[in-house]
This record gives C-alpha cells, sequence and structure tokens, in this order.
C-alpha cells in the first residue's frame, strides 16, 4: 500500500485550486489503492469533493497564517507525513521544510515569478515597505531552497524549468515538464467566428489582476483600434473590490477606453464559459506565467488567440498563438485588425487553436504525474536496501 502526502495548505483558489482539484482527482482515478493525504485549509476543502481513499487534513488559519506558515511547515507537516506513515510528499506550493524529510519529495512550481526578473522589478515596485520588500525576497530564497533538496521537480513549461536551472543550478534531470490540464473552461466544440459587418469585435482577457497581467498594452491597442473607426469591446473579469483592480481600470481611464470595457467581475465555471462563447478573439499580453490557464482555455473555445512574445506563452500556445511584441500596442492592433478584415484568417487561426488544445487534458498530466512518483519510490526504496 502506497501512501502519498499533499502539501496544499495555502492553496485557496485561482489555478493552484483548479489544479489541486483536477490533478489529485485524476491521480486517484489511476491509483484507487493508494491512500492520499492532503493537508489542506478549510477554503479549499470547502471546494474539494470527497474522494475515494483520500483524507483531508484541514488545518485552522490560524495555524497557517503569518510566520506560523514556516512552522507549520517544519512541524505540523513532518508530524503528518510521520502520523500516516507517508511513502512521499507531494508539494504543490512550491515550498518544502528545511528539516530532512523521512520520505523523497516532489515539489510543483506554479509560481515562475521567482525566476523571472520582471516579475520581481514589477513586484518590488508595487510593495510599498522595505520589510514587504524583504518577505517577498525570502520568500523566493525558500523555493529556491525547497528546489535544491527536492528529489524531483515538476513544472508546467521547459522555459520555467530553464529558468530554474540557470538561477538553482539544479540540473534538468531533476526536474520534468507536465502541462496541465484545462482550467475552468470546458471544450467547446464550435469554432469562434468573426465579427459580423457593423458588429463590435470582441476581445477577451479573462483573467485575475497580476503585476505581470500587462494590461496597459491591451488598452493602447484598443484605443489604436478606436481611432481606425474600428468598435472593440474589452472584455474582464477584474474583481472590482480589489485596490489593484480598480487601478487597472483608472489606467483604462488614462487610455481614454474605459468606456470600451465590460468588466465581469469574478464569475463561477458556467459563467466563465459562457462569456468565452461570447468572444471573437482573445489576447494574453502576460509578461511571466508558469502555465497560463487562460490560454488553453482560450483554445479549447476554438478562439484565435494573440500572446505577448515571452518564452513560456509561446511554449504553451505553440503555433496557435499569433506573438506580438510584448508592449507594442499598434502591432496587437495591427493583428486584431487583420483577423477582423481576413475572416478566413481568423477561422484558419480558429481551428489551430481547436487543434491545439487538444493536447492539453488532465488525464495525462495525473499520468506522468504519477510515472514520476513511481521512479521516486522504486529509487528510494533500492537507496533504502543498498544503505541496510
Amino acid at each position: 500500500m502506497t501512501t502519498v502526502v499533499i502539501n496544499a495548505i495555502s492553496v485557496r483558489g485561482g489555478g493552484s485550486l483548479v489544479v489541486l482539484q483536477h490533478l489529485l482527482a485524476g491521480m486517484v482515478q489511476l491509483r484507487p489503492e493508494w491512500q492520499w493525504h492532503v493537508a489542506t485549509n478549510s477554503e479549499a476543502r470547502a471546494r474539494q469533493p470527497d474522494l475515494r481513499n483520500t483524507t483531508f487534513h484541514v488545518f485552522p488559519d490560524h495555524q497557517i497564517a503569518g510566520w506560523k506558515v514556516r512552522v507549520w511547515y517544519e512541524a505540523g507537516l513532518l508530524r503528518l507525513i510521520e502520523q500516516v506513515k507517508a511513502d512521499l510528499l507531494f508539494s504543490q506550493t512550491n515550498y518544502l521544510p528545511m528539516r530532512r524529510l523521512p520520505c523523497p519529495a516532489l515539489l510543483l512550481v506554479q509560481h515562475a515569478g521567482h525566476f523571472s526578473e520582471v516579475f520581481k522589478r514589477l513586484t518590488e515596485a508595487q510593495l510599498a515597505s522595505l520589510p514587504a520588500r524583504l518577505l517577498w525576497r525570502l520568500k523566493g530564497r525558500w523555493v529556491k531552497s525547497s528546489v535544491r533538496r527536492a528529489q524531483c521537480v515538476t513544472v508546467q513549461t521547459a522555459a520555467l524549468m530553464q529558468r530554474i536551472t540557470d538561477e538553482t543550478g539544479v540540473p534538468c534531470e531533476c526536474m520534468c515538464v507536465i502541462p496541465h490540464g484545462l482550467g475552468l473552461a470546458k471544450w467547446h466544440d464550435h469554432l469562434a467566428l468573426p465579427p459580423s459587418t457593423g458588429q463590435s469585435v470582441r476581445i477577451g482577457y479573462i483573467t485575475n489582476y497580476g503585476v505581470q497581467k500587462n494590461f496597459a498594452v491591451l488598452f493602447a491597442a484598443v484605443a489604436r483600434l478606436q481611432s481606425l473607426g474600428i468598435k472593440p469591446v474589452l472584455v474582464l473579469t477584474l474583481a472590482p473590490h480589489v485596490s489593484e483592480a480598480q487601478a487597472v481600470l483608472d489606467c483604462a481611464r488614462q487610455y481614454g477606453v474605459a468606456e470600451l470595457i465590460e468588466n465581469h467581475g469574478e464569475l463561477s465555471a458556467p459563467e466563465i464559459n459562457a462569456l468565452y462563447r461570447s468572444l471573437h478573439l482573445f489576447v494574453f499580453p502576460s509578461l511571466c506565467e508558469s502555465f497560463g490557464f487562460p490560454m488553453v482555455e482560450a483554445l479549447a473555445h476554438g478562439l484565435p488567440l494573440l500572446v505577448a512574445d515571452i518564452d513560456s506563452n509561446i511554449e504553451v500556445a505553440g503555433t496557435a498563438g499569433l506573438a506580438f511584441p510584448p508592449n507594442d500596442g499598434p502591432a496587437l492592433a495591427a493583428l486584431i485588425h487583420r483577423l477582423i478584415e481576413d475572416p478566413t484568417w481568423h477561422q484558419a487561426c480558429a481551428l489551430a487553436s481547436h487543434e491545439r488544445a487538444a493536447h492539453f487534458t488532465w488525464h495525462k498530466a495525473a499520468s506522468a504525474t504519477l510515472e514520476r512518483m513511481d521512479r521516486m519510490l522504486d529509487a528510494f526504496r533500492m537507496q533504502t536496501i543498498s544503505n541496510r
């Protein structure tokens, strides 16, 4: 009987919660005879269905807040591993304990920002105080230390794997690239159509706020389209109660495009799918991503996909992505204009998106993760036997 502890203690929402839900369900389905123990919080547990042979260990928020998070890793997580006699730890939080573990550790790195100079610069510029900046740097050091101590690290792109290698010295042989499946969106059988004559072009960027999201280039492109006599509608999903989201909308006013924005705020999965189906094309201008769920969601809906020309975006989008210089609004506007004016090209791009989306499934992700776990368990058992 194999027992696995999954550390998801700080996973609360967004892409990390999607990964926990789908990857765990896929692994349990493929290995129903294994025992799965998930360290989590009450918020994530409430959104996680019961699964066969899976025990959720819910820890109160006061035990995993602030500096107590580190205490939990060095004491609470180790106690759980020893209590259930775990054969393997799978940490989905970017972090591992500093103390020596009694079993091998598989680390999932989902935060590319700790390995991106652009993300570091943007984050520190936004942090108001020196203590906050120092805390951010300490977290980055903890992530890199965790990478060095893990027996294996999984990432979603080869681009992120190379950056991790460059910054930590951990060879690529100790890591593996396992792309995720679809996020909140479902596969949609029909391809998106271009706007009809006289219809406003609906441009989507369905994402939460992040310092790296690069909304400004999208506003510049929309302003350019408007100056050409085109009627754009920019569809966003920014939570209105978040102060940073309000700053993004203020930026849109500076570009003179605030009245062109259709902001839906936070939505449920069915609402997000309906919103994707209302779009003519999708733009992903982010400057740093570990994977980028909105890209694969747009692909799955057969939407022409325009992406900022950075390595991870290009890797995920593949040949289906139409790349533009990351901060070049006019270049982005020119691509959108061509898609509007050339229905044949629009349909070809939509078809390419659909075909690319087929590469990303949770079954593949779960199978590849379990294969890596099998290798780690075999190596650990052989080492244990040789040490006797």
